[in-house]
């Protein structure tokens, strides 16, 4: 045992090294990878990208205290079944929590609502299978809760509610002459002021769990009045 005491010290130093990494509050080897995914909503139509929604929430949460990345993997134009289709390479390995918002072209083009629900369940099933925490975004007039609660994801019913009443956007939230109003950066930060508390209530529901996968079951936020199942927004 006394032959070699350089190695007992080495092994010693390097256990207390380890011993101290881990009793620092907070330590993560990782930041949180959060993945947007989504449509020209998410994508930032015609803003900077620092001023995209995405990019607006990880400041959000990192002035909070949060490690966290936020991808913005959103395609101006997609469709659900457009984002069904790119879903593996927009929503990396890795990726802890995903926010999903599809639905404006969909309405928009027409396409059937049992299609386009059938898509939202696709994609929310394929996330879920994969543990990654999801965060489902509705339209207003078109519910998707039954959705996020038949695959254990968190709702959120309204991506504009911060900016609109009754479906009518506040114009100084909108773009100049873009005859779909899509946000500027004041109607992102906005959203991002109601968004991030949600999200930051499923980061702790991960901290709580440890290392293990959060399920998302035990998340929720409060439901609006059961509305006609029309796609029109």
């Amino acid at each position: 045992m006394g032959k070699y005491p350089f190695i007992k010290r080495a092994l010693a130093g390097a256990l207390l090294t380890l011993l101290a990494c881990a009793a620092i509050p907070g330590a993560r080897a990782e930041p949180v990878n959060i993945v947007a995914f989504g449509d020209s909503n998410t994508a930032g139509f015609r803003v900077f990208d620092k001023n995209a929604y995405p990019a607006q929430l990880e400041h959000a949460l990192r002035a909070k205290g949060h490690d966290v990345r936020v991808l913005n993997s959103g395609v101006s134009g997609n469709t659900s079944s457009m984002g069904l289709a790119r879903l593996d390479q927009a929503v990396p390995p890795g990726t802890r929590i995903a926010i999903v918002y599809f639905g404006r072209n969909d309405v928009r083009w027409g396409v059937e609502p049992l299609r386009f629900r059938a898509n939202i369940d696709a994609i929310v099933k394929r996330l879920r299978a994969r543990d990654i925490q999801v965060l489902l975004i509705g339209l207003r007039t078109f519910s998707l809760a039954d959705i996020a609660a038949a695959n254990g994801a968190l709702y959120y019913p309204d991506f504009f509610a911060a900016v609109s009443r009754e479906g009518e956007k506040d114009p100084k939230y909108t773009l100049f002459f873009d005859p779909i109003q899509h946000l500027n950066a004041a109607g992102y930060e906005a959203v991002v002021s109601r968004l991030a508390p949600v999200v930051e209530s499923m980061l702790a529901q991960q901290q709580a769990a440890g290392s293990e996968p959060a399920t998302g079951h035990l998340l929720s936020v409060p439901m609006p009045a059961a509305r006609p199942q029309s796609a029109a927004q």
